[in-house]
């Protein structure tokens, strides 16, 4: 209990200081309502004169397309991939070893006093207005609203967990822009956070199904608009906890082999 206490104490701090960079809350906003405009418009365009594609109707690509640029800003609300590799360069990381608190379950909580902040102020009073103002396909039900959260909140983890990793990659490779631009598009096109899994070429569907990417978002999205049920959902899930586990266990051997070359190149 006394180590969480430790880890809440980041989280409040983290959200002290997010309070303190009130246009940063703004710009998020913006910036989220622009992508928002821009994504309605371009499946608006997609969708033109047509009914349903791929079984899916507008109305549930739209609430797929808000919900996942939702999710989106909360994950942008944590810890940036340039800012780990900077404290690695830095040898700031350094510093931390000398703490007694564990660095990547620290980096998580202080993610998540950046996240409530920014949700309370740039995400929720936002999409409550977009929900209802457009009329958005919603769950249905008090389960589904739970599954979803849980999803959405595994998924955050798993891309915490793989963020971290790469992060960490600099104590190796010291320039990691080249990783953080296969990061970054790989988020993009495998998550299903713009395109959702459903509209991919069988072969690049596949693909995508044996990587971590469409636990991160894909999954979420697909149970907040109803389109995973049953049989498939409970896969979805399992699917996401398989690679929960995996991307956390990498990122442990990752880190006990990076802590263990501070050492070295300390002694």
């Amino acid at each position: 209990m006394k180590q969480l206490r430790v880890y809440l104490e980041f989280s409040r701090k983290a959200f002290q200081r997010s309070a303190a960079y009130r246009f940063d809350a703004w710009t998020r906003l913006f910036s989220n309502i622009i992508f928002l405009f821009m994504w309605g418009f371009i499946w608006y365009g997609l969708y033109s004169g047509k009914g349903s594609v791929a079984g899916v109707s507008f109305e549930s690509m739209l609430s797929y397309i808000v919900i996942s640029q939702m999710l989106q800003g909360i994950h942008g609300a944590g810890t940036p991939l340039w800012e780990i590799q900077e404290r690695v360069r830095t040898g700031d990381i350094a510093m931390e070893l000398m703490r007694p608190y564990d660095y990547p379950t620290r980096t998580l909580f202080s993610d998540f006093g950046n996240i409530a902040f920014h949700f309370l102020t740039a995400v929720l009073p936002l999409y409550v207005a977009l929900f209802w103002i457009f009329d958005l396909h919603m769950p249905s039900s008090a389960a589904q609203w739970a599954l979803f959260l849980f999803s959405a909140i595994i998924g955050y983890l798993i891309r915490y967990s793989i963020e971290l990793t790469f992060g960490l990659f600099t104590f190796w490779l010291i320039e990691t822009g080249g990783i953080e631009d296969v990061f970054y598009f790989s988020i993009s096109l495998f998550s299903g956070a713009f395109i959702p899994l459903w509209f991919f070429p069988d072969w690049l569907g596949s693909v995508a199904r044996f990587l971590p990417f469409q636990g991160i978002f894909f999954i979420p999205n697909s149970i907040f608009t109803g389109e995973l049920q049953g049989q498939a959902l409970t896969e979805a899930l399992v699917i996401q906890f398989v690679w929960l586990a995996i991307s956390f266990a990498i990122l442990r051997w990752v880190w006990a082999r990076a802590s263990l070359k501070i050492v070295v190149q300390g002694g």
